[in-house]
């Protein structure tokens, strides 16, 4: 018997992630111009900056 688990799943997380990071780069490419999705992609990858981002400053950068 084969158990299949969904992507994101904690067991699956490995091959998950970059696709997700695929999703999420496709879907800033639709509403912002380079610049400022590779700032709040970087931003995102790098946990201990995101943390650190006071909650407005983040959402400002989605703002368009």
């Amino acid at each position: 018997m084969a158990v299949e688990y969904p992507i994101g799943h904690r067991r699956h997380r490995h091959g998950g992630i970059p696709l997700f990071e695929a999703k999420f780069r496709r879907n800033l490419a639709r509403r912002f111009p380079k610049e400022r999705r590779e700032a709040i992609f970087e931003l995102c990858r790098d946990q201990r900056r995101l943390e650190a981002t006071p909650v407005n400053e983040f959402v400002d950068m989605f703002v368009i």
